[in-house]
């Protein structure tokens, strides 16, 4: 027995039909669950955002990265006070040595460099 259909019109589009056909149901099964989701947090009581803390002066572009560290240790509290989260959830904060990511960036721009030229 043979083939049912040898014209390729015909089977592209039963292919499409079906593709889009499992697409239409899965966005519907999609739209269903966001309808139905048993994951979402009820909503008690409004939640009052804290007041917005004031931006912190920013630094001067001549003055050195290591220089104060109490400004970044500033701003690193106060993006995670931007975040709901209170000071007592930051453990520490240290400075990483940078020389990985320098040397890499390095390494990759004479890589580059090399292969456009």
């Amino acid at each position: 027995m043979g083939p049912v259909t040898t014209n390729p019109w015909l089977i592209a589009l039963i292919n499409m039909t079906i593709v889009f056909g499992v697409l239409i149901a899965l966005g519907v099964m999609m739209s269903l669950l966001q309808v139905i989701d048993p994951t979402k947090k009820k909503a008690d009581a409004p939640k009052v955002a804290p007041a917005p803390a004031a931006a912190p002066a920013a630094a001067p572009a001549a003055a050195p990265a290591a220089s104060n560290n109490d400004e970044i240790i500033a701003v690193i509290a106060a993006a995670v006070a931007a975040l709901g989260c209170s000071a007592d959830d930051i453990a520490y904060v240290r400075r990483l040595p940078n020389t990985g990511w320098t040397n890499a960036a390095i390494v990759e721009a004479n890589t580059v460099r090399k292969e456009c030229f």
